[in-house]
């Protein structure tokens, strides 16, 4: 998949990690929901997708220990990386 397609999508995850880490949480996690609905569109044609699953399971887990932080930095810095 080329970074064409996944532009829009790495813009929107950069997007919601900016609004994680201003404190707005509520718009983030609405934001968050809406890049886990696109990730799940593209899932069938990623080719790293095992190494997509586990920075999801991290992503989780922050977001439950309301870890806003780490859960910004796998959007912004580690899901693009794969995405791109």
């Amino acid at each position: 998949m080329t970074q064409m397609v996944n532009s829009p999508l790495i813009q929107q995850l950069i997007s919601t990690a900016h609004q994680l880490r201003l404190g707005h949480e509520a718009q983030g996690s609405l934001q968050l929901t809406e890049c886990i609905d696109k990730l799940i569109e593209l899932q069938p044609s990623l080719t790293n997708n095992q190494q997509i699953m586990p920075i999801l399971s991290s992503m989780l887990a922050a977001q439950e220990k309301h870890d806003w932080l780490g859960l910004a930095d796998a959007l912004e810095y580690e899901l693009p990386l794969l995405l791109s």
